[in-house]
């Protein structure tokens, strides 16, 4: 016995090694899988990922290529495509929920907007995806509880998250499909999750809908308005020369009268 101890002991120590370092070097495959595993489930769309790079002594990590299949119903491939996601983690918060995050800077992103023939908008029916996937409020105990009794999401807090250098494509099916390419200007949103830490999926369902607002409101004020400001004016000169016709003929037939007025006048008094 004496002697099948120490080797059972060795045994463990050997497979607890083993696991730990399976788990460092596949660690960015692992992050990798995850995301798109879950990303798909709660967006109900193909979410993509090239690669994950992740640097467990300095808190860092970084993604590149993540992308954000459209919803069904919709011509464009994705709605989102995110060119690197650069991650700075608290490592400190590591030891107990919630876990934090100092930064994220999403660097060009680009965001698909397309409104289709039924004047529905592909991000519109993605916020509702990610909605339809939130278990309650941020907050209540029941949110925290997923169904099928498998482990609850963890707490987070993301301290700030900015986006830099970022486009819009954007396609609407009213105005003959035609594609415009826009700036979305850089912002940053601040303290995601509170003070006590929100789920992965509701801040995602957060960020999702602050970024699809900003989007929005550009194409709105880009394309839709301005499209309805030229048709108002094409409208207007029509108007306007269609006015400036009829006073011209208005004043043709005047004077095509006096004209007449003033032969019979002539005749008259020509007896």
């Amino acid at each position: 016995m004496k002697k099948v101890i120490p080797g059972l002991v060795l045994l463990i120590v050997i497979g607890i090694a083993g696991s730990v370092y399976y788990l460092l070097t596949n660690l960015d495959a692992l992050i990798e899988a995850a995301i798109e595993k879950y990303g798909s489930e709660a967006t109900q769309t193909s979410v993509l990922v090239d690669s994950v790079k992740t640097d467990l002594t300095g808190g860092t990590a970084s993604i590149t290529g993540l992308t954000v299949g459209n919803p069904a119903g919709y011509d464009l491939p994705n709605a989102f495509s995110l060119g690197e996601i650069r991650v700075g983690i608290d490592l400190q918060s590591l030891q107990e929920e919630p876990y934090i995050i100092n930064e994220i800077t999403v660097l060009a992103p680009q965001v698909f907007v397309e409104i289709n023939e039924d004047n529905k908008t592909n991000l519109n029916e993605l916020k509702r995806n990610l909605t339809a996937s939130l278990p309650g409020k941020t907050g209540d105990k029941k949110s925290q509880e997923p169904a099928g009794g498998s482990a609850k999401e963890p707490l987070l807090i993301i301290r700030r998250i900015t986006f830099n250098d970022g486009t819009i494509q954007a396609r609407v099916a009213a105005l003959k499909d035609k594609e415009y390419e826009l700036k979305l200007p850089s912002f940053e949103m601040n303290n995601l999750g509170g003070s006590k830490g929100a789920t992965a999926t509701e801040i995602a369902s957060e960020i999702l809908k602050r970024l699809t607002d900003r989007a929005s409101e550009i194409v709105k004020n880009d394309i839709i308005d301005a499209e309805l400001n030229k048709l108002k004016d094409k409208a207007q000169r029509r108007i306007d020369e269609e006015k400036a016709r009829l006073q011209d003929k208005t004043k043709s037939e005047l004077e095509e009268e006096k004209d007449k007025v003033k032969e019979k006048l002539k005749n008259l008094f020509g007896r």
